[in-house]
Formats: structure tokens, sequence, C-alpha cells
């Protein structure tokens, strides 16, 4: 992601909002945090673990809230619905942009209802394999799907998920076909690849790694820009041949469309301000997190692109979600 580790010029901007926003009052009661999906996840987590700073730092807690459905439009419908007043927000993974490129139809228009706060963080995605695919790298991978081609079973968090999004993407990049076996959330496609009955799965790297670690599921490659600080010895996508495949699980906070600029400045650089505390950058990246430092022009910029990107994969490999 090129917002990595970036400070942006924006940020300047939002110190100013931060400024008129307390000068204004808010907040001057508890905020309303959304989370689209179930407890206990990595989206949940970050969530949850930044949202206590932040709510020391305005004054008033951010409480969490999990509204779960409908592949997480229950609860993106629910924000988009709410008073623009910056006391329902929103903390959505990356869903939020492929949901747009497989859903026929959604109850919101995420470019036109929604107003990015921030970019928080990110997680790197790997290519992970069971221990008895005969592939030590992508390259006999690639030959091994080619020669049984369609024969090789993948897992995803669903039919439209970011997973398999991500699976078709390389199948495209690198001209191969693959089973795809939807689930009902990642962490039981990534059971059945640890007990065998998948083949590999793209699965975000902080789900995959105790697993790696423990020597049941095999690491490929990253698809990510550079090697990931845990598996310095993997190679990227983009150094196994493949240029163009960085995919990260991002995650991103947002507010109804017509919430006061003083309002979105403030909460933009309270959390940016939080990011950049130690303690929370040390914990984050110890549970496998990667921080990001956006303006909320460059996030909306950013989840354009990733709308653009997942609506042509969809497009292409004829992907709808029921």
């Amino acid at each position: 992601m090129n917002f990595l580790h970036r400070m942006s010029a924006g940020l300047v901007l939002g110190a100013l909002g931060f400024s008129q926003a307390l000068a204004q009052g808010f907040p001057q009661r508890p905020i309303q945090l959304i989370v689209p999906v179930s407890a206990g996840g990595g989206t949940d987590v970050m969530a949850r673990a930044v949202g206590q700073k932040v709510g020391e730092l305005l004054g008033q807690p951010v409480v969490v809230e999990n509204k779960t459905g409908a592949g997480g439009n229950i609860g993106t419908e629910y924000v988009a619905k709410a008073k623009a007043d910056g006391y329902t927000l929103l903390f959505s993974p990356s869903t939020i942009a492929t949901n747009v490129a497989v859903y026929r139809k959604l109850p919101y228009d995420l470019l036109k209802d929604f107003q990015t706060v921030a970019l928080v963080g990110q997680t790197d995605v790997a290519l992970v394999v069971h221990a008895s695919v005969k592939a030590a790298n992508v390259k006999e991978f690639v030959e091994l799907a080619r020669s049984k081609a369609g024969a090789l079973n993948y897992g995803s968090a669903g039919t439209g998920s970011s997973q398999h999004l991500t699976a078709e993407y390389f199948n495209q990049l690198a001209n191969t076909r693959s089973n795809h076996i939807p689930y009902k959330g990642q962490s039981q496609a990534m059971n059945d690849l640890v007990g065998g009955q998948l083949d590999y799965m793209f699965s975000p790297l902080q789900n995959a790694l105790p697993f790696i670690k423990q020597g049941r599921i095999r690491v490929l490659a990253v698809a990510a820009k550079q090697r990931h600080r845990e598996l310095p010895q993997t190679p990227t996508l983009i150094e196994s041949g493949y240029p163009g495949a960085e995919v990260s699980n991002w995650f991103a906070l947002y507010a109804p469309a017509s919430t006061p600029p003083a309002v979105v400045k403030s909460l933009h650089a309270a959390y940016t301000k939080v990011l950049k505390q130690p303690e929370t950058k040390a914990k984050l990246e110890g549970m496998g997190f990667d921080i990001v430092y956006a303006s909320p022009d460059e996030a909306t910029d950013f989840m354009r692109s990733e709308l653009v990107r997942w609506s042509r994969v969809a497009a292409h490999a004829g992907i709808k979600a029921e």
C-alpha cells in the first residue's frame, strides 16, 4: 500500500480541524463505532484497540458495536442512514470495496453516502498451501496448478469475499484455474486448509502466521511490495514474477457523507495521533497489523482505485455474491 508508514501533509489540516471541533464542543457524548463483521476477528480487534485510545484522547468513550450480516452490508447501511454528526461511525475492512464489485444491488452508495475519515491499518496477504502440496515456491505452484487445471481446491471466507477475489486475481495473472470452496468465514477455511481438505488459499497473514510457524501449512509468497518482517526468507509475488500482485487486507474509518468537515478533521487527527503513539504501534504490529497514515482525500482516492481493480476482477471471473 502506497500510504504505509507515510505522513501526509493533510495531517496539518487535520490538526487544525481537531482544534476547531474541540472548540465547538465535539464530542459531547459517546461515539458509536459500528463494526460490520463478527467480534473477535482482525477488524474488531483493531477497532477496539484504537477506539479505546481515541476515546481517552477525546474525553468521550468510543463504543464498538458489531452489526453483522449480508457480508457486512447490514452494518454499513446502518451508518449510511445515520445522522451525519460524527457520533455514528463505521470501521470496515476492505470488503467495503469488494462488496461493491460483487453485489448486484446495495442499500447504499459507497461513494455518495460516506466520507472516508482515515485509513487506519492493513495486514499483508499470503499465499499458503497445505504441507502435502508438492510445490516449494510460486513457480512450482503455478506449474502444478496448470498441470491439474481446475483440480486444486482453494478456500475463502465466502463467495465474493476478498480471499475469493484475490485468488481469482492471481489466477488471471498466472493463467491458472482452480476450484473455489466458499466458507462462512475465514477461520473455517483456515481450519480445513490446516486439516488438508483444501490445497491452498490467500489468507491475511495474521491468521496464517501461527500455523506457518507450527509447520502445519507452508507459505510460498506474500502479496506485498516488500517482504514481511516476520517472514524475511519468504519472497513477494512481485519477486516471484508477478508485477502488480500487491494485495492487502486494509481497514478504514468512515462517517456519513455530510458530516461537518471540522468533525471529520478532528476524528482524523485523533486517530492519527493515537496511531503514532509508540505503545499503540507496538501493540498493533505485535498482532500482525501495519499502521497506515493518509489524509481523508488520499484514503478516498485509494478506495476508488480498489473499487476499479476488484470490479474488473469480479467481472472477468463472473463473481456475484448472493
